[in-house]
């Protein structure tokens, strides 16, 4: 851990931050995570909206942060640093959810083995960069249905989708997404009365149009992988949830692409235009206040974010039926059913004795317990965790536990080590090892002899594999073992990764 005076350990794997604001800050960090100073400094700067809160006390019933937690994956980020959870009375910031809206996890379990995905990894391969990037995507859509998907979500598509099979619907239909809307966190499926901006992307009413975002994995972090369950920690749980060693998983790892952006525009916006009279808060972080004058603006801003968090999740579906589509090109029917699908930034509203208040998760999931999870699939056995670790390294799936403490939120993955950019001038030994151990299917094929003449596009492609090569990443292991023994989650299965899609 590094020396920094305003860490003080509590326990084995918690810390207490000291801070001027004289606020309980706990972080959730064994003796073997690392923490940097410079997120510490970020998270502090962040807190001096306790200083902007105090000037709408009269319009906003007291506005105050009731709790901030830090998950084992805790590091710096732009403004609000990543594994922050912050929860809120009165006010919520719309910073602290990011342009990433719903940004989340979704995992599915399969009827292979890694057996017979390691028999023909070149033939995988090609059917995947076909589907994924080579024009295999085949998701049209009307107005009526695009509209449908950002007001009400998945269950806005199977409103309107009833006997359209052309492209990758006949597959909607196929894996009975209704069945499973239990396994998707709030249905898939948030309530929208308008959908502010979204006009040109709705498309003409008077044919079906193609688009370049349904159905796309985004860039940074994100990725879509095969992995197989190599270790079962939780036996009963495991089987509970169909899972079995040798088995191949299907995680996906996307968000709300250029929608969560125009999202993250508009809140700025909003927000803004809340202080033309006010100076603009010293750390550049905006809170919207609760209170009858912000009503439209409150109403604008729940519309935008569902709108938003909607379209995540039908993308993060539609990425998993093309997942099913390239594996069925090479296996035939296999068995696909989806275990669970959470999003890790996001903003919840929360009653508490009979107020309401804001939970924002920057870069960490929900991780509830039995009570949690009540008229669910997961009542017995608490909220499924999906802790990614780094390309290439092991990741979990954990049982949640509902702690009060981290406001029922765990790590969203291992967290970052180095910047990106630092990463990029890591060794280039370790990533050329790591290259040749692991197989990263990108939109270019380095194998192609055409391409290996255009040096300016290997250049670029290496480049962004490296930002997320292993070395910039904290190390899994740390991480899950602090979740585990603060009472956040429990490990259910080790999983291993086969395959690796970024975009």
């Amino acid at each position: 851990m590094t020396a920094d005076s305003r860490l003080n350990r509590i326990d084995k794997n918690k810390i207490n931050i000291t801070n001027p604001y004289n606020l309980d800050l706990t972080l959730f960090a064994n003796k073997d995570v690392p923490v940097d100073s410079s997120s510490v400094d970020e998270l502090i700067d962040l807190l001096k909206i306790k200083e902007t809160i105090k000037i709408f006390d009269d319009i906003s019933g007291n506005p105050e942060i009731i709790n901030v937690a830090l998950t084992p994956d805790f590091h710096k980020g732009k403004g609000v640093p990543v594994g922050t959870v912050l929860t809120t009375k009165g006010f919520f910031i719309p910073q602290a959810i990011g342009n990433d809206v719903n940004c989340g996890m979704r995992l599915h379990t399969t009827s292979l083995t890694k057996d017979q995905i390691k028999g023909d990894l070149d033939g995988l391969e090609k059917n995947f960069r076909h589907i994924f990037f080579e024009g295999g995507r085949n998701i049209p859509m009307s107005r009526v249905q695009r509209e449908a998907l950002f007001r009400n979500g998945i269950t806005g598509l199977l409103d309107t989708t009833s006997g359209f099979n052309e492209g990758l619907w006949s597959l909607f239909h196929d894996l009975n997404i209704e069945r499973e809307l239990n396994n998707i966190s709030q249905k898939g499926s948030l309530k929208a009365d308008s959908t502010y901006g979204l006009d040109e992307f709705l498309g003409p009413e008077d044919r079906i149009t193609r688009d370049g975002q349904i159905g796309s994995i985004g860039g940074g972090n994100h990725f879509v992988e095969l992995q197989y369950v190599k270790n079962i920690v939780d036996g009963q749980i495991a089987h509970a949830w169909g899972l079995k060693k040798g088995m191949v998983v299907v995680m996906i790892h996307t968000g709300s692409l250029a929608i969560g952006h125009l999202s993250g525009n508009l809140f700025k916006d909003i927000v803004r235009r809340n202080y033309p009279n006010l100076k603009y808060p010293s750390n550049g972080v905006f809170p919207l206040m609760c209170s009858d004058e912000n009503r439209e603006d409150l109403n604008l801003f729940w519309d935008s974010l569902s709108n938003a968090g909607n379209f995540a999740f039908a993308n993060r579906m539609f990425l998993s039926i093309m997942a099913l589509e390239s594996l069925q090109r090479k296996f035939g029917s296999i068995d696909f059913n989806l275990l669970y699908d959470a999003p890790h930034n996001f903003v919840w509203k929360k009653d508490v004795d009979g107020e309401t208040t804001f939970v924002h998760r920057k870069g960490a999931c929900p991780a509830g317990g039995l009570i949690d999870m009540k008229n669910t699939p997961f009542e017995y056995y608490g909220e499924p965790v999906i802790v990614p670790g780094s390309m290439g390294a092991s990741s979990y799936l954990l049982a949640g536990l509902g702690n009060s403490e981290s406001e029922c939120s765990a790590s969203h993955g291992a967290g970052r080590v180095l910047s990106r950019g630092k990463a990029l001038n890591a060794d280039e030994k370790e990533f050329k090892k790591f290259l040749e151990n692991f197989r990263v299917v990108t939109p270019v094929d380095l194998r192609r002899q055409d391409i290996k003449l255009r040096k300016d596009i290997v250049k670029q492609t290496l480049s962004d594999i490296k930002k997320e090569a292993p070395f910039a990443y904290k190390g899994i292991t740390p991480v899950i073992e602090t979740l585990a023994g603060s009472g956040i989650a429990n490990p259910v299965v080790e999983l291993e990764p086969l395959m690796t899609i970024k975009g």
